[in-house]
Order: structure tokens, then C-alpha cells, then sequence
């Protein structure tokens, strides 16, 4: 952030603000439009910034310079924090994210490693309706593995997403057949034994209404979520609000409040994305003098900050590699493993999840059972290397979830493999 902004920001997170009226919107002190060179493209929404506050992922609309140029309509771009707290000029992610049609970053794993993005991406260079995950590699991000959400369908061309910090829980805005109006926000949770995620369950009327309800954002709280909504008495047309979820069911949710009109405006306010502080924001909002969707930071009231999260499960994770057809592990990764194993804390192991994997050589049935071997043979060493195997789920996706996508050597040695994925309780927390 540049030097001219740094004033009315710094006054903000000092909290040198009037306090807020019971029942009233809450007042603020600041609401900043980002540089130029990031606004400078008229058609640029739905800021998302990396957990670690170091990267900025932007949607740019009908840009020249995307993948399908001005007829690609969404594309992901991104700003690196400089030194001096600003950020560098955009530059476009570039494939596999990127593709000639609607490219939408829609969350962050909270160690920044997994992105949840819209579409379900096919290895030639098209997509479909839905939502999947990349992972970060050493070579950026990889090839995205779709998500499976029983009885998936959108009546709607706008769609939305976030999850949970666990990545247990999804939030979307869909349009679907018991919709209150327009979009309406839905919760989908994930079966850890299948892999699957479940119907998309309507959170209700308190939060949805006859108009439009998209954009969510869960706060690291798991608890906060952040929306728009056209349907809740606002300042405009589309204004930012703020519902905090009552009880474990994903039914129950406070009434929304409204973040105030130096947050929303007679315009649109379509997107949020908060610091990990939880004190400010950025959001999309219109700029009053060109009438054009922009780029702001603001700061939050305290009234509608997330809640102080409690400590979370941490995760370790390890990636297996095996030969060609084989299901044991070569005594070169079966020392990894055990290394990887004395550094975890045992008694603090909530969960784990072995997930096996093939190239793809071979027939579907074949792969799929080769996978389930690998994926045993690891959960065998962890049983007797004194993990309780009720810890324990094992996957078997076969050939079906490359992490590199081809076909030569290199991408198949890289595809037989098995993914350890460690949750440990915190560190204060009683084991279970």
C-alpha cells in the first residue's frame, strides 16, 4: 500500500473510531481505492488475498491480455506485496488455472497450499459446471481434481463459493430449485470416508431472500461469513453484510447486519476478501466518479469482525512415490516415511487420510485396486509404527486424480504415489 494511503488506514486499525450505535449500521474510518495500476482495468472483481497477506488474486472480466482475450470472461490475475507494503504491478497466473473460458479463484486453504477454483477442468482446455481444488507444487499450481457434490446443479450463470477452515464445509451461491429468489447461499460438507461432498443443503431464510445472496466469504472463525445481498435493506443495489452461524447445523444464523455506508454505497458492493487480522478488507466497490467496479481496502467496525478463533487442528502432509505396478514401498521411501513419522507428535494425531494413486497405464479396475494396495501397504507401517488405526481412512482414486498432468515419464513417476495427510489436535487441547 502506498504512502498516501497509509494515514486514514493506520487511524482504522488503532481503532481511533466512534463507537456504533445499538442497532444502527456500523461506522468506520476508512475506505481507500486501491492504485491505479490495479484498477485500471474497469472490469476487475472479487479480490482474494493470500493468507499470508503477501499476494493479491484478482478476477479481471473481458481483459485483452486473457487467455481468450475481451471474450474471456474471467480470468485470475495477481499483485505481489512489495517491501514498502504496495503491490506490484497485476500479472495473469497463466494455465493450468487460466483457460479461454470463466476462471474464478474462489478460496484459500488457510496455509495458502490449496485453491478452491471454479470448474471442472478437462484436459482440453475446456470446462463444466462445478468446483475443484488445486494444489501448490514446486512448479505453481497444479492440474485441478473436481470435487464431487452429490446432485449438483446451478439454474443460474452466477455461481460463488468458499469453504471452511477445514475445508470440511462449502459455501455456495447457487441458484437450485427450492431457491427463496436469485442466488441463495447453500452448505455442502464432505464424507470423509468417500470423498464425497453432500447435497447442497439451502441455509435458510435469515439469510436468503427473494433477491440475490452471493459472494461468501468465512472468516477464519469458521463462524463470521460475509455476503452480499440485493434482498436485505441496504444503501444500493448490491450491499456487503455480515451473519455469524449459531449452533453446528449451518441452519441457524444471526440476522445480518449491514457493514455500514462507508463500506457500502448506492452501487454495488459485490466481493470481500479480509486481512488475516480481521480488522480491514478489500472489496469491490463502485468508484463514485467513474461509476466503475474498483478495487478498495476498508476497515471493519469491531461489531462485525470475526470472532478470536479458537486453536486449530494443524496438518502435516507427505507425498509416497512407488515403481511402475508395484504396491511396496522401496526402502528409500519407506525411510521417508518413517522419518516423516518421527517427527509427528503421536499422541496429538486426530486423523489421517491415506489417499492412493496410479498412473495411467492400465485399465480402471486395475488401477483402482492397485491404488487401494498402495494406499493399505502405508497404512499397515503407520498401524505398527503405533498409530491407532481407528485414526486411520483410506482412498483409492486409481488413475482418476493425476497430480501432473501427460503422459510421459516423468508425469507418470510423479502419479504413483500416495498422499499422507496428518490433522493434529492443538497443541492445548485434551486429546480426544
Amino acid at each position: 500500500m502506498s504512502g498516501k494511503h497509509t494515514l486514514p488506514i493506520l487511524a482504522c486499525l488503532l481503532g481511533l473510531l466512534p463507537q456504533i450505535a445499538l442497532g444502527q449500521p456500523p461506522q468506520i474510518g476508512c475506505k481507500e481505492r486501491l492504485p491505479e495500476h490495479i484498477n485500471s482495468h474497469p472490469l476487475t472483481i472479487l479480490p482474494l488475498l493470500s493468507p499470508d497477506g503477501r499476494r493479491l488474486y484478482l478476477d479481471r472480466k473481458h481483459h485483452p491480455e486473457n487467455t481468450g482475450g475481451i471474450r474471456d470472461p474471467d480470468e485470475i490475475w495477481y499483485a505481489e506485496r512489495l517491501p514498502n507494503g504496495s503491490f506490484s504491478e497485476l500479472e495473469n497466473l497463466g494455465p493450468p488455472l487460466n483457460t479461454p473460458g470463466s476462471d474464478v479463484l474462489c478460496a484459500l486453504s488457510p496455509d495458502g497450499t490449496e485453491a478452491l477454483v471454479f470448474g471442472i477442468y478437462r484436459s482440453d482446455g475446456t470446462k463444466q459446471t462445478g468446483f475443484s481444488v488445486s494444489r501448490w507444487t514446486d512448479s505453481g499450481w497444479s492440474f485441478p481434481t473436481p470435487l464431487r457434490i452429490r446432485n449438483f446443479y446451478n439454474l443460474s450463470q452466477h455461481y460463488y463459493a468458499t469453504w471452511s477452515p477445514d475445508r470440511r464445509t462449502l459455501i455456495l451461491a447457487l441458484q437450485r430449485l427450492d431457491s427463496y429468489g436469485g442466488l441463495d447461499l447453500y452448505a455442502s460438507h464432505l464424507d470423509t470416508l468417500t470423498g464425497e461432498w453432500s447435497e447442497p443443503e439451502n441455509l435458510g431464510p435469515t439469510i436468503n431472500t427473494s433477491g440475490m445472496e452471493g459472494s461468501p466469504y468465512l472468516a477464519p472463525d469458521g463462524v463470521t461469513l460475509y455476503f452480499f445481498s440485493t434482498g436485505h435493506r441496504g444503501f444500493g443495489g448490491m450491499d456487503l453484510f455480515m451473519s455469524r452461524r449459531l449452533d453446528s447445523t449451518w441452519k441457524h444464523w444471526s440476522p445480518p447486519v449491514n457493514l455500514g455506508p462507508q463500506v457500502n454505497t448506492s452501487g454495488d458492493e459485490a466481493s470481500i476478501s479480509l486481512t488475516v487480522r480481521g480488522d480491514s478488507a478489500y472489496i469491490a466497490s463502485i468508484d463514485p466518479i467513474t461509476r466503475q467496479a474498483s478495487i478498495y481496502v476498508v476497515c471493519l467496525a469491531d461489531s462485525v469482525r470475526p470472532l478470536p478463533p479458537p486453536p486449530v487442528a494443524s496438518v502435516r502432509e507427505l507425498r509416497l512415490y512407488f515403481e511402475f505396478a508395484r504396491w511396496e514401498l522401496t526402502p528409500q521411501e519407506e525411510q521417508r516415511l518413517r522419518a516423516f513419522l518421527a517427527q509427528l507428535p503421536l499422541r496429538r494425531v486426530q486423523h489421517i487420510l491415506i489417499a492412493g494413486h496410479t498412473d495411467d497405464v492400465g485399465s480402471h479396475s486395475y488401477n483402482l485396486k492397485l491404488s487401494q494396495q498402495r494406499a493399505q501397504t502405508v497404512a499397515e507401517l503407520l498401524v505398527r509404527s503405533g498409530i491407532v488405526r481407528e485414526r486411520l481412512a483410506i482412498r483409492a482414486y486409481g488413475k482418476e486424480r493425476p497430480a501432473v498432468p501427460g503422459t510421459t515419464p516423468e508425469a507418470r513417476r510423479q502419479n504413483r504415489r500416495v498422499e499422507v495427510r496428518v490433522e493434529l489436535l492443538p497443541e492445548a487441547s485434551p486429546l480426544n
